[in-house]
């Protein structure tokens, strides 16, 4: 089932993102050197990528002031680095809180069309 909110860069009501344009948009603006992305939803929901290339944090919330709930790997040891919020700060995460790039992707394109996480991924609060 496909939802019909809509998502767009937070912030913007311009273009709405369809799951894979919001997925190849995460690896063009990590290319770019942008590594923070929030999108936002019609409803109010944010939806939050911060990456270092390789991993990333991937976190969704019901609005602003919400604890939200973030893509975790439950196998991952370790912690990594370079994590570079939009206001220069660099963040370093547990892997365990943190996912693959390309698992952070897909499941951003699922949120975006479904309105859920995928039921592949597991979830910490």
């Amino acid at each position: 089932m496909t939802t019909t909110n809509r998502w767009h860069l937070q912030g913007s009501s311009g273009h709405a993102y369809s799951g894979e344009e919001a997925r190849q948009l995460l690896r063009h603006r990590c290319d770019w050197g942008s590594q923070e992305t929030w999108f936002e939803s019609e409803t109010g929901r944010l939806l939050a990528v911060v990456t270092n290339g390789d991993r990333a944090m991937v976190v969704l919330l019901d609005g602003e002031g919400d604890p939200g709930e973030h893509l975790v790997d439950p196998h991952a040891e370790g912690s990594s680095g370079g994590y570079v919020l939009a206001g220069g700060q660099v963040d370093s995460y547990a892997d365990r809180d943190t996912v693959a790039f390309d698992v952070a992707g897909r499941a951003v394109a699922y949120v975006i069309e479904h309105g859920t996480w995928p039921a592949s991924v597991a979830r910490g609060g």
